[in-house]
């Protein structure tokens, strides 16, 4: 009899292909406003923007088994010329408040400070809904400073709009 397979958190980038894009549209899907197939497909091609996966794996195959794993999360990462910017940080309703996010962004920041060193970048830049405060924290808790305020940037699900909270992190 076998205890309970113990799971290790995977991060790494991901590629166009049709799973990645099925997991990417099954993740967005139950976003009120997550990104549509053709810009998950422009994401996935851009040369200037780096995306991450999140996936449970098993540690340590059992049985002679092939360890499975699921896509529960990612990041959107994009180089400009001066600043890298968060785009999105998603992560499955189900698996939130496991570390997934923190990890997810511990991988963002690293990535553009690679960013930085090779062309200079001075900062990273993000947008996180006033209304969510466990994003907010978790970019605070890792340097993140509030700049600004965009009102009423993002739509609400009664058709409200909401204010968007600007934050970055100095790279240099």
């Amino acid at each position: 009899m076998s205890g309970p397979v113990s799971r290790c958190l995977e991060l790494r980038e991901l590629a166009d292909d049709q799973a990645t894009l099925a997991a990417l549209e099954a993740i967005e899907a139950s976003q009120a406003h997550g990104l549509s197939q053709s810009q998950l497909i422009d994401v996935l091609n851009d040369d200037a923007r780096c995306v991450l996966g999140a996936w449970w794996q098993a540690c340590e195959p059992s049985d002679g088994e092939t360890p499975t794993a699921e896509l529960i999360g990612f990041v959107v990462l994009a180089r400009g010329p001066f600043e890298a910017e968060i785009e999105a940080i998603t992560v499955q309703a189900a698996q939130r408040g496991q570390g997934v996010g923190a990890r997810l962004l511990a991988a963002a920041i690293a990535q553009a400070r690679d960013w930085q060193r090779d062309s200079g970048l001075e900062r990273l830049l993000l947008e996180v809904r006033a209304s969510n405060a466990a994003a907010a924290a978790l970019y605070a808790k890792v340097g993140f400073t509030r700049d600004g305020v965009r009102k009423g940037y993002y739509p609400m699900v009664d058709g409200g709009r909401e204010d968007a909270w600007l934050m970055s992190l100095p790279l240099m």
